[in-house]
């Protein structure tokens, strides 16, 4: 297993994009997720991960995310908040505040985050110093809820110069990959074509349900292999 500093690469930490003014489930990052809120159990998972040890929630700086930054607090991770619209921009800051080279962007409303998948994205940008970002979304083949993308600090530098559009700038990588060729970057695949069209994130009601039904199912749901979360999601459909 490669580490930072066998590469040359800083420090760098996952990062935990949350808000809680969502349109479609507003407060999804603090709702009841079987005895943890939902970031919650996404923290539980993605403290199993061993090339990255850090974990910041990065939200807004508004007073209606309060409430997370009090959560961070009291899990013992970090919390940054910043812009809440330009999410690249928030990235960055987040990490000029941390003294990080690159993170690893994990969205909030993922529960079942996988700390495996997530290691092999970031070994994946550690094995390769050229790289940019390593991915596993250019294309998508892990579900929607287990994506991870590896970013250098150089590489969202030249995104926000790129664009100050803050519908390029919300989705933080969206710009980079639109101009691919400006960029290294390496995508991570299942192998498999098992995991097409399958979500296993929170982010209406139906999907809480779900994401309910599969912990209470899962005998440790932070220990879970992806397998083991998707035949619960699967099962439930």
């Amino acid at each position: 297993m490669l580490t930072p500093s066998q590469t040359g690469r800083g420090p760098a930490a996952l990062i935990l994009l949350a808000r809680l003014d969502s349109r479609r489930l507003p407060g999804k990052g603090l709702m009841d997720l079987g005895g943890r809120p939902v970031l919650g159990r996404a923290i539980d998972r993605l403290r199993r991960c061993r090339v990255v040890g850090s974990i910041l929630i990065g939200t807004s700086d508004r007073a209606v995310d309060d409430p997370l930054e009090a959560f961070a607090e009291a899990e013992g991770v970090g919390c940054f908040r910043g812009d809440a619209a330009d999410v690249a921009g928030r990235c960055r800051a987040a990490m000029r505040a941390n003294g990080l080279d690159w993170f690893v962007r994990i969205c909030g409303d993922s529960p079942f985050a996988d700390p495996q998948v997530t290691d092999t994205v970031a070994e994946a940008f550690l094995a390769d110093p050229r790289l940019d970002i390593a991915t596993n979304v250019f294309p998508r083949g892990y579900p929607i809820g287990a994506s991870a993308e590896a970013v250098s600090a150089g590489a969202l530098d030249r995104i926000l110069a790129g664009s100050d559009d803050i519908a390029w700038r919300e989705h933080v990588t969206a710009w980079a990959y639109e101009h691919a060729e400006r960029f290294a970057i390496r995508n991570i695949e299942p192998g498999h074509d098992r995991y097409s069209g399958l979500s296993i994130a929170v982010d209406t009601p139906d999907d809480l349900a779900r994401a309910r039904a599969a912990v209470a199912a899962l005998p440790d749901p932070a220990k879970a292999t992806l397998e083991e979360v998707v035949a619960e999601y699967v099962q439930a459909d």
